[in-house]
């Protein structure tokens, strides 16, 4: 048995067909340890299970008093260091990363989330909780706060900040993959389940492959080395995420592999993925608290909805509703100054340490902006308020 949203399939079995038979059957799996802790919190009471996991991410789950079993087992899972961990190489990797700074930022929105949207199954958990079309601006500033402490140098050590974020994220995927099972309006058959190990496995390449392509299509220079150095950053936060093994990518290779074949098996867009894109496009424009911001927004949505262009194609860009299609051209143009400053950057000796040190206090900049000196709590949402708008829809063929 397999969800009936896969597409494309004969073209992708050309491709890789034992991985599309693993991708379908992954479509189908959720994390267990992930789910068993959410049922022990329901059952101990949200803020009693919530004060337990804060408890165990600062002082280690030895401290935890009367622990029960799932989050004891979560805990060995997560301080269980596999043997292929390098944290050199990925200091290398979270380096690299942070040197993307303005450019990942707005990668991240126009490549790696645009074209996530066109997939009008993998978007369902998002808008039957509404959380990018009611909250735009909230939900992704904690997932750019996310990925800011996935990148810093050590970010995913064990009592780093990275690691709890990382570890809070994937718990708040249990919540929401239960509240949605239990809406009686999941439709596993047609999507999958909720946030399942295919989807997960896709969102870890669009923070790693798909950023990496994007960057390098706005002139950045990333080296084959850095490239991989970033994906087994990535591997590392899919391993801490609940992802298998199985579908994290070792390199930058397998990565762009598994992307193609990823890419080749997504239903078609629908209303949702339109809502979606309106809703994250808006987010990205809304995102001044100045009057130098408010005189750049416009240029910055041009660039945006270039990268979008180039990277997506034009077919999903249209499907998407991006406008500015002249802006394609513009953007290449922009690419080819961001190469030459590249050139200059990597002539001077310390030329990659300042851009690598300003980097990232933009992409640091950038969260605190959307946050607005709130915290990033990264709490689950407590109902499914839009299930009865979505659940009738399918897509369209890709």
């Amino acid at each position: 048995m397999k969800p009936t949203r896969i597409s494309n399939e004969a073209e992708a079995r050309r491709h890789s067909g034992a991985f599309v038979d693993h991708y379908a059957r992954m479509l189908l799996e959720g994390d267990p340890l992930a789910d068993a802790v959410v049922l022990e919190f329901e059952a101990l009471g949200h803020g009693r299970g919530m004060a337990m996991l804060e408890r165990a991410l600062t002082d280690g789950i030895g401290a935890v008093t009367d622990a029960p079993p799932g989050l004891v087992a979560l805990f060995a899972q997560l301080d269980d260091v596999p043997p292929w961990v390098d944290w050199a190489r990925m200091r290398r990797g979270a380096r690299a990363y942070q040197r993307t700074g303005m450019a990942g930022s707005l990668t991240l929105s126009a490549v790696s989330l645009m074209n996530g949207y066109h997939s009008s199954a993998a978007i369902k958990p998002l808008l039957f909780t509404g959380q990018l079309d009611q909250m735009a601006r909230r939900r992704l500033a904690e997932t750019g706060k996310f990925i800011a402490e996935t990148i810093q140098e050590d970010g995913l050590r064990r009592f780093a900040t990275g690691f709890a974020t990382t570890v809070k994220v994937r718990l708040v995927h249990g919540f929401v993959r239960r509240m949605l099972l239990r809406s009686g309006r999941w439709d596993t058959d047609a999507w999958g389940l909720p946030i399942n190990q295919s989807d997960m496995a896709a969102t870890n390449l669009s923070f790693s492959v798909a950023l990496i392509f994007g960057c390098r299509e706005l002139g950045l220079v990333i080296e084959p080395d850095e490239a991989d150095a970033i994906l087994h950053l990535w591997r590392y936060s899919g391993y801490l995420s609940g992802v298998d093994l199985s579908l994290l990518a070792t390199g930058w290779e397998e990565g762009w592999y598994r992307a193609e074949v990823i890419d080749m098996l997504q239903p078609g867009h629908d209303d949702g993925s339109v809502l979606l894109a309106r809703a994250l496009r808006d987010a990205t424009n809304e995102r001044t608290d100045n009057p130098v911001q408010d005189a750049m927004m416009p240029l910055v949505i041009r660039v945006h909805d270039g990268l979008t262009r180039i990277v997506c194609g034009d077919e999903r860009a249209d499907h998407l509703g991006t406008p500015h299609a002249a802006w394609a051209g513009h953007v290449r143009s922009l690419a080819k100054a961001v190469r030459a400053t590249e050139r200059v950057r990597r002539a001077i000796p310390f030329g990659t340490r300042l851009a690598t040190r300003i980097g990232n206090q933009v992409w640091k900049q950038a969260v605190d902006m959307e946050l607005k000196g709130r915290p990033a709590t990264f709490e689950p949402p407590r109902d499914v308020p839009f299930a009865h708008r979505f659940a009738a829809q399918r897509s369209p063929s890709a």
